[in-house]
């Protein structure tokens, strides 16, 4: 029987490596876009190609060898150039995504370590926190109010409170609370592996432009399979050798389907998505870089977006009878009795001194974690309970109206304003019970970024809407986006869209520029009344808080140093957690769909040309007018070489305009 590990020592070298040999390890390789099997079947085994390649067999067969090879060399050639070009591509964006890949955090021979997802073995020993998205299959070790979202694995969103022994699944994620759990189930036995309603390989969704793109392949193909019969007919019944009725059919083939148009801009996105790479942005799915350019809406949180998401503690005013003291230690040991301390009690914490305890610390008997839904968390000791949240859920505002305006007042200055109470009775089903005690405001402050006004003004020079969703309060988020060059006309907070009916939440969702006090799934409908508006909706986010609202947009945006879950969703990642880099991309996918558009003028051009005169001349009876050798060429020269280098961005018109150059010159 294999020795299993403890709780906080984990396996040895040597277990590891015996887990390894027995085919335990974590087979998984995280894949940025289409696998290499998917490139050469798109490339090489499409319709097109298989249609032509029976022609092909036709013509060997009559011994019409120039015919097969000059008709099969633009074929062949936009074909592998096509392959190589976006296998090229992909290694550089899986290169990249290796660069951002978080290793998962282990416990290895006593001593907490990071190894690359496909490391992890059976029996790791894995601790969890907030924004953590499992990747293999456990069982609970350790639980301190962990609470984790399963809505990928089972569609319910409301949170699942784990204890010790509980089995916990691959897709979830950790929303609250921390936990130590053991890995039971790795690879391709995991759950996430094993559901047929998550995709184990990459889903290609098509973007507006990949949408018309394969509308037009389609008509040419139908167009192709009824013509195609017609010619041969027309041939044999015009007393043509059977020699000249297949090289017409080459020709029509050759001319009505739009060789490589979809493969060219699938290899423009991903080149874009290289060029984009530039500017700290990290790609995740290629056809995110046109979904920049159809942008029209970008909603994101004041926290990290406008400010540093650098919070300090600036002031703890008194609202009770305790001494600054007496609230110091009643904050130490909150603080110190969570299970996970979030940046706020970081924050916090950093500002209490240190003294040293005489007596013994009290026990905690319970924690209910902060979470963006309740706006606040508690931790129960014996006599006591220590709340601390958004003021209007702390303060009772009849008892101390006072104290409610106090904090209203400091909202308005931009400043973020916490509650710190007591309670005589624990909280129940997550719910405070009995009166609370104010003791105490907590108030902190974020800088702004300095490039924030610069970049919300390059957004606007795009005609991108600009709307600041946060959980924080109205007065405070109003201020800071004020600070930071916003014009606010109309702004609502939670509770007032809540009342509101489908109609009226359509209506205000356009209308406001501001939304304050917003938890997560009124935020995600927040996202989806702008894309029922018409709307290309972007969201950018970095919390857990956000993956809702992230999941729903069209177009998802997740801060480096975000959560792993909020990366896990989104199509881009800011590698250096900066707004300020996202107009240059977006310009850069708006470049990058024109180049797409001008690869399609050139497809449609010469194939409406070519379609028009096979036309012209069948209704004259006229001899067919192109060889299979001279439709080659042409497709070649006026269609393949351009479409790839406007694919790489290089200019076309220069490259003639320097070649007839060199050639009057000699």
């Amino acid at each position: 029987m294999a020795s299993q590990p403890t709780t906080h020592t984990g396996l040895t070298v040597t277990q590891v490596a015996e887990r390894v040999k027995r085919g335990e390890s974590n087979a998984f390789k995280a894949r940025v876009g289409r696998s290499y099997w998917q490139i050469l079947r798109d490339n090489i085994l499409n319709i097109f190609n298989i249609v032509f390649f029976l022609l092909m067999i036709v013509v060997f067969a009559l011994q019409d060898y120039s015919t097969a090879f000059f008709a099969g060399f633009s074929v062949v050639t936009n074909s592998i150039l096509g392959m190589f070009q976006e296998i090229s591509a992909k290694r550089k964006l899986d290169q990249l995504a290796a660069l951002a890949a978080k290793d998962i955090m282990v416990w290895r021979d006593g001593k907490l370590v990071g190894v690359p997802i496909h490391d992890i073995v059976k029996d790791d020993v894995i601790p969890i926190e907030p924004g953590d998205r499992l990747v293999v299959d456990g069982r609970i070790l350790q639980s301190d109010s962990l609470e984790m979202d399963e809505s990928q694995l089972t569609g319910e969103s409301d949170a699942v409170f784990k204890e010790a022994d509980a089995e916990v699944h691959s897709g979830s994620f950790c929303i609250a609370g921390t936990g130590v759990m053991i890995v039971t189930r790795v690879g391709k036995n995991s759950t996430i592996n094993n559901l047929s309603s998550i995709a184990k390989v990459y889903k290609n969704i098509l973007t507006p432009t990949q949408r018309r793109l394969a509308a037009v392949v389609q008509v040419a193909l139908i167009i192709m399979l009824i013509v195609l019969p017609m010619l041969a007919l027309a041939g044999y019944l015009a007393n043509l050798s059977a020699l000249e009725i297949v090289r017409s059919l080459v020709v029509f083939v050759s001319s009505i389907v739009p060789q490589g148009l979809v493969l060219t801009a699938i290899l423009s996105l991903t080149i874009g998505a290289i060029s984009i790479s530039r500017f700290q942005t990290l790609i995740q799915r290629v056809n995110a870089v046109e979904s920049m350019a159809n942008v029209t809406v970008l909603c994101f949180d004041k926290t990290g977006t406008l400010t540093r998401n650098v919070l300090t503690v600036s002031e703890i005013i008194p609202l009770s009878s305790q001494t600054l003291p007496q609230l110091q230690a009643n904050l130490r040991l909150y603080t110190g009795s969570l299970s996970y301390k979030n940046r706020t009690a970081a924050a916090i914490a950093e500002v209490l001194p240190t003294v040293s305890t005489n007596g013994s610390t009290p026990t905690k008997l319970n924690e209910i974690p902060f979470n963006s839904s309740r706006k606040w968390g508690a931790v129960s000791f014996a006599d006591e309970t220590f709340i601390l949240g958004a003021p209007e859920r702390v303060i009772n505002a009849k008892v101390n109206a006072e104290a409610a305006q106090q904090a209203k007042t400091l909202a308005e200055q931009g400043l973020r304003v916490l509650a710190f109470g007591r309670s005589l009775q624990p909280p129940i089903d997550g719910h405070l019970e009995g009166t609370s005690e104010a003791l105490a405001l907590i108030v902190l402050t974020d800088q702004i970024r300095p490039d924030i006004q610069e970049t919300l003004e390059a957004f606007r020079q795009q005609n991108v809407m600009l709307k600041v969703i946060s959980g924080d309060n109205l007065e405070t988020v109003t201020s800071i986006a004020t600070a930071s060059g916003m014009v606010i006309q109309k702004s609502y907070t939670g509770d007032q869209l809540e009342k509101m009916t489908d109609a009226e939440l359509q209506a205000a969702v356009v209308q406001a520029d501001l939304f304050a006090r917003i938890e997560p799934e009124t935020k995600r409908r927040i996202i989806a009344a702008l894309k029922k508006e018409g709307q290309y909706v972007a969201m950018v986010g970095d919390g857990v808080n956000d993956v809702p609202a992230l999941k729903e947009a069209h177009l998802a945006i997740a801060m480096n140093d975000g959560a792993q879950i909020a990366k896990d969703v989104s199509e881009i990642v800011l590698l250096n957690n900066a707004m300020s880099t996202l107009p240059k991309a977006f310009l850069e996918g708006k470049e990058i769909t024109q180049t797409i558009f001008s690869s399609i003028k050139l497809f449609l051009a010469k194939n409406f040309y070519t379609i028009v005169l096979i036309f012209f001349v069948g209704f004259m009876a006229l001899p067919f007018p192109t060889s299979p050798a001279q439709i080659s060429w042409i497709t070649l020269g006026t269609v393949n070489i351009p479409a790839t280098l406007i694919a790489f961005k290089i200019p076309v018109q220069n490259i003639w305009l320097s070649s007839a150059r060199m050639f009057w010159n000699m």
